[in-house]
């Protein structure tokens, strides 16, 4: 007969067991979870030539196969964590009886209770709190993960997945913080330092405390020499023991980043687009258009450039972006003179961009078909302001009065004839331009304009030029060309994207004027570099100051400098001073390099778009006959005839130059519009020369005779040692006074 007590311990064992299957069946749950398991992987940014630039991640690691794990950091690890790892189920009863004793003696533990099993289902699944629920947890969560995973790759996600300290995750990660090599790279020393700091990565981290990590280190290579396991001679032991470690300096986070303004940059396109949480755990591998050479170039001549300057000069900051003009890739971003600096100029930074913002007005205007030789007044403007007084503009060289040719007046960056010509294309359409070559900043509506009253983003910047360097193809600014997963997956490719949004023949027209500052202009500076073209910019009290530069289907790099504070520099900071040596110094360097890497590279597959923009015309500028409509192709065509026509005229005449004038300057016109005849200012010294063109009749134009000096051929001062008197047409006098003997010798 059953009594009381035996209907009781039925109960209560009843109940325990169904505690016990509650518990189990609670816990299974996980099991889909742990069966998809994969540890949050760090995102690895490379550059165009596979130099790793950065790591995004919540959990700095890298995971890798367990092939590729060393076999003397395999044994290391199961010698130290879980001798019997290939024999226990999961969870090892003589593993943790044999830690209940050593605890009750009070002796020092050489190996945890806990398993490589029962560590890896903490450490994916579990709190870190030491209580009977989460052991009881732990235990039935590693004998699920044993049924589900193979031993090899049960220790592979661990391997990937354990705490080794300096915030590294994984013994990729571990190798690179410590050593600064990959893991398959390490010797047995190595391997037992880096297996022994799971048990407390902080008080071993080598960073921190090498003598405890190396006597750690030791205590692995004795488990791994002991005669049960025998995975190492004790000759073995000894030598790695007297092996010595070098521990490369820490490095945590963004201050490991190579081009960490650009890395910045990328972060934030793939969060765009891809989501933080993938960004950060996904284990993207993503390639970028930078190349390493040119970046460091970039990087060495901005900081050299800025720290070479006075102090009295008050310039403290400066960005350099260089672009491909044919692709739009970003080969080279140095977002300020200090690599920790987390504002990237570049892209965030909003300045005056000054004269180089002529660039659009110019455009508007050959576009509207004016040209390079047409003329303008120097002359002083006073403009209502429209708050009941004027704007009275002013030249940077504070010179004024006669009639410049448009060419002149970008070379030598005169204010007032680009407010002219603003005035007469409109303001709308200079915006209108600005836009289309990839402007997109607020632009104030005014004359002001002209002149870079409105605040650009240089990287911007970079790309108007080089619409110009292309041909009138405008390419957005890119950075990025492919991204895949960390098994080598494409997620995505990225193409180049471009408009035609000028006509060629403008490209032509300025890319002649923008040549014509290097040669004769403000730009001179840049004159050693080959083929250089580009634009000085330099605003109003010195606040900032900028080169914009290119060599023609090779690169454009744009340089600015300034102070964050927006606080004036002073002296002699011009763009022409301060910022293209700068520029010089990056691509003198940068253009070997392209055409090494770049230059037998057959033309990247580009997206298409129609026009942005069509060629207007305005009522009051002349216009030319030569067709003005735009391919919506990006693909220029290979053979065909140029729209404009270079010759070699007269500086006093504008018309064909001959042997006998004596100051000659290379003119690029329109097809068709370029002078016909040839000087006829200095015929009373030679018998008139006649082209093989039909003869035009010269133009009725006034001559006066003026004193050039020799040296600058400017108007002569009263100090210039060799001068000249020559008669020359009235608007192509002079607008400047000798600069270069200003002082009595």
């Amino acid at each position: 007969m059953v009594t009381a007590l035996q209907i009781f311990i039925l109960l209560g064992v009843g109940a325990g067991m169904g505690a016990a299957l509650g518990l189990f069946l609670s816990i299974s749950r996980m099991l889909p979870t742990v069966v998809d398991f994969e540890p949050p992987e760090a995102t690895i940014v490379y550059s165009s030539d596979s130099t790793e630039l950065g790591r995004v991640y919540i959990e700095d690691r890298d995971n890798v196969a367990l092939k590729d794990v060393p076999k003397a950091l395999r044994e290391a690890t199961i010698a130290i964590e879980d001798s019997r790892f290939y024999e226990h189920p999961g969870v090892d009863p003589r593993g943790i009886a044999r830690a209940v004793w050593t605890n009750i003696r009070g002796q020092k533990l050489a190996q945890g209770g806990s398993t490589i099993t029962q560590q890896l289902a903490r450490n994916v699944y579990l709190s870190p709190q030491k209580t009977f629920q989460r052991k009881s947890q732990e235990a039935v969560l590693a004998v699920l993960i044993e049924r589900n995973f193979s031993k090899d790759r049960i220790l592979e996600l661990y391997l990937n997945q354990i705490y080794y300290g300096s915030g590294a995750y994984g013994v990729q990660a571990a190798s690179k913080v410590y050593f600064g090599k990959n893991v398959c790279e390490l010797n047995l020393s190595e391997s037992a330092l880096i297996a022994g700091l799971p048990k407390k990565p902080s008080a071993y981290c080598p960073h921190e405390n090498l003598e405890g990590a190396l006597n750690r280190r030791d205590v692995v290579l004795n488990r791994m020499a002991m005669a049960e396991l025998g995975y190492i001679t004790k000759r073995e032991r000894d030598d790695a023991k007297q092996r010595k470690i070098t521990i490369v300096p820490r490095k945590r986070g963004r201050n490991s980043y190579k081009a960490p303004q650009f890395v910045d940059y990328v972060n934030h396109l793939l969060r765009q687009r891809y989501g933080d949480d993938v960004v950060a755990a996904g284990g993207l591998r993503v390639y970028t258009t930078l190349n390493w050479e040119m970046q460091e170039a970039a990087e060495e001549a901005l900081r050299e450039g800025v720290k070479k300057q006075p102090k009295s000069r008050n310039v403290s900051e400066g960005c350099l972006v260089c672009i491909e003009p044919d692709t739009g890739y970003v080969r080279a971003m140095v977002g300020s003179v200090d690599p920790k600096s987390y504002y990237n100029r570049c892209t965030q930074a909003l300045r005056q961009p000054g004269s180089s913002f002529k660039i659009f007005v110019y455009t508007a205007a050959m576009e509207a078909g004016m040209r390079p030789s047409d003329v303008e007044s120097n002359a002083r403007l006073s403009l209502p302001n429209g708050r009941g007084g004027y704007w009275r503009p002013r030249n940077y060289n504070g010179r004024y009065g006669g009639r410049v040719t448009l060419r002149t007046a970008v070379a030598q960056s005169i204010n007032l004839v680009a407010i002219r010509v603003a005035q007469k294309v409109g303001v709308k359409s200079v915006i209108k331009y600005a836009r289309a070559m990839g402007i997109t900043a607020e632009l104030d509506p005014y004359l002001s304009l002209a002149i870079g009253s409105s605040s650009v983003h240089p990287i911007e910047m970079a790309a108007g030029y080089g619409t110009i360097a292309n041909g009138g193809v405008y390419m957005k600014p890119m950075a990025i060309t492919r991204v895949t997963n960390g098994a080598g997956e494409t997620i995505e490719d990225f193409l180049p994207e471009g408009e035609n949004v000028i006509s060629k023949r403008t490209s032509e027209l300025m890319d002649q004027v923008f040549r014509a500052v290097v040669t004769s202009g403000t730009g001179r500076r840049a004159g050693s570099i080959p083929n250089a073209r580009g634009k000085t910019g330099t605003t109003n009290e010195l606040r900032d100051a900028w080169w914009i530069g290119y060599v023609p289907k090779k690169l454009v790099a744009a340089v600015w400098v300034g102070n964050d504070d927006n606080s004036p520099m002073k002296g002699d900071v011009a763009g022409s001073v301060v910022c293209v040596p700068i520029w010089c110094g990056f691509m003198k360097n940068a253009i070997p390099i392209y055409d090494k890497t770049y230059s037998d590279r057959k033309p990247k597959p580009a997206r298409k778009g129609p026009s942005k923009v069509a060629p207007e015309k305005k009522p009051n500028v002349e216009q030319d006959k030569t067709d003005t409509s735009t391919p919506n192709d990006v693909e220029q065509p290979t053979a065909v005839e140029s729209e404009t026509v270079t010759c070699n005229v007269c500086n006093e005449s504008n018309l064909l130059a001959t042997r006998r004038c004596p100051v000659t300057h290379a003119e690029t016109f329109i097809r068709g519009a370029e002078p016909t005849t040839f000087c006829t200012a200095h015929a009373d010294r030679r018998r008139l020369e006649t082209s093989s063109r039909p003869r035009v009749a010269p133009p009725d134009v006034t001559m006066v005779e003026v004193t050039i000096c020799l040296d600058s051929d400017k108007l002569a001062g009263p100090n210039c040692p060799r001068t000249k008197s020559r008669k020359m047409a009235i608007d192509n006098v002079p607008a400047q006074v000798c600069g270069v003997h200003s002082r009595p010798n």
